[in-house]
């Protein structure tokens, strides 16, 4: 957690594993990455695959680790697949940055930019009084701002 931002990472391919054992039929074009996106999130878990996928080295007693406590608002997956930056389930961006290298050159990175809440929508909510000090900090004051936090998200994929 950074702020008022809920942030999961992690470094597995899980995508790409994802996708290679995945099997779907009549889906609408450019919905695959997202419901991959989309299937981390629903389970509640890093590496929902089990078995995992042949080579990934994943010690399975600590297998509660690979498991998210809360919904992240930002959820970055580094993957082999196509670079994205996608909403899903509503209130979580899911990030694949690519790789930084590929082979011989260059590859993808992401750069991602959480702008603050304005103090406007602050005020209108009834969170912040007019001369500045914080009227409400119990936990609906976290929900409302985790309810704003993808539009205030900018990721940008740039290639090297």
């Amino acid at each position: 957690r950074i702020n008022d931002i809920t942030l999961g990472v992690t470094s597995t391919d899980v995508l790409f594993h994802i996708a290679s054992d995945e099997c779907n039929a009549n889906l609408a074009p450019g919905t695959r990455l997202s419901r991959i996106g989309q299937h981390l999130v629903q389970q509640r878990s890093f590496y929902p695959l089990f078995p995992a996928a042949k080579g990934t080295s994943l010690d399975l007693g600590r297998a509660q680790e690979w498991e998210m406590p809360v919904q992240p608002d930002i959820l970055i997956v580094p993957s082999k697949l196509a670079s994205f930056a996608r909403k899903v389930c509503e209130t979580t961006i899911v990030v694949n940055p690519g790789q930084l290298t590929k082979n011989t050159t260059g590859g993808t990175y992401a750069v991602i930019d959480v702008h603050p809440t304005s103090r406007d929508l602050l005020e209108t909510k009834g969170y912040v009084k007019q001369e500045g000090v914080a009227k409400d900090t119990t936990e609906d004051s976290v929900d409302m701002s985790r309810k704003e936090v993808q539009d205030r998200v900018r990721v940008d994929i740039k290639r090297i």
